[in-house]
C-alpha cells in the first residue's frame, strides 16, 4: 500500500458521535454533538472547542451525560452540532426527551440507547493547543437500553448502529457502523 504525506488541518479517523446533555445555569436542558471522547474504567475524557456554549456551561454546572446516538438519530446529531444552545432550546427544537438523572444533576436523553452520567473533575487548557478544551470526568452511572443487552445482561455488541464522525477539516461527515 503506497502512502503519501498529506497536510490536513485535522484527521478524524472514525470517532463515535455522542450527544452531551447538561442543564444550563437557569435549569434549561441543553445538548451538543461531540466526536472527541474516550473512557477508561470510571474516567470520561472529552474534547471541545474552547469558544462553544456547551463547554462554558459544563465548566459552570459540572454534571453532564454522554449519550450515544444511533443511526435513527442522524437528524438530531446534525441539528445539535450545527446550532448553539445559546440561541435555541435544542431539546424542544428537535424533539428530544430530557429525563432527570437519578445520580447527577443533568438530563439523560431518552432516545439514546446508552447514557453515561458524569461529574467534571478536571479542565485542561494548554497554551500548546489554543482553542481546545479537554475535560476529565468521573463516571457516576451507566444506562443501557434493554434491547442492547444479551440474556446475561452484557452488551449485545452486534445490536449497535452507532454513527461515526470521519473527516479531514474540509471533507467530513457521518457514517453508520452497519
Amino acid at each position: 500500500m503506497k502512502k503519501v504525506n498529506v497536510n490536513y488541518e485535522k484527521l478524524y479517523y472514525g470517532f463515535p458521535v455522542i450527544l452531551v446533555s447538561y442543564y444550563d445555569t437557569d435549569g434549561t436542558p441543553n445538548v451538543t454533538t461531540v466526536s472527541s471522547s474516550y473512557t477508561l474504567k470510571d474516567m470520561m475524557a472529552l474534547g471541545f472547542s474552547s469558544k462553544g456554549h456547551a463547554i462554558k456551561r459544563i465548566k459552570e454546572v459540572s454534571d453532564f451525560v454522554v449519550n450515544l446516538a444511533d443511526s435513527s438519530m442522524a437528524e438530531a446529531v446534525n441539528f445539535c452540532g450545527s446550532k448553539t444552545g445559546a440561541e435555541c432550546k435544542k431539546f424542544d427544537s428537535i424533539g428530544l426527551t430530557p429525563i432527570s438523572s437519578k445520580v447527577i444533576h443533568a438530563p439523560v436523553i431518552e432516545e439514546c440507547p446508552i447514557s453515561i452520567e458524569c461529574s467534571l473533575t478536571d479542565v485542561i487548557e494548554s497554551g500548546n493547543y489554543i482553542g481546545i478544551t479537554n475535560i476529565l470526568a468521573k463516571i457516576r452511572g451507566r444506562l443501557v437500553a434493554e434491547e442492547y443487552l444479551n440474556i446475561t445482561g452484557r452488551l449485545h455488541v452486534s445490536a449497535f448502529d452507532n454513527i461515526l464522525y470521519i473527516g479531514d477539516g474540509d471533507s467530513r461527515g457521518f457514517r453508520n457502523m452497519k
